[in-house]
């Protein structure tokens, strides 16, 4: 059973994009084109974990829902 995840996008991200390639059903963009988390919580996904990994200012955060644990960074 996948957990559920809440998901941050901080005010340092620098609108490169990545997130919403790896998971644009989790990630937009608001007109500055710096991302924004569409809904959350969200299933956690190999996908998911990807869009994580490729944010180069590490803006992305995330807790499992259930628990609050920090899941990443």
């Amino acid at each position: 059973m996948s957990r559920e995840l809440e998901v941050e996008v901080a005010p340092t991200c620098i609108s490169s994009g990545y997130c919403r390639n790896f998971a644009p059903d989790v990630f937009g963009a608001k007109e500055d084109k710096k991302s924004y988390v569409k809904t959350s919580p969200v299933v956690e996904t190999p996908r998911l974990l990807e869009a994580f990994e490729s944010c180069p200012v590490e803006a992305i955060s995330a807790k499992d829902a259930a628990t609050g644990e920090e899941v990443f960074p």
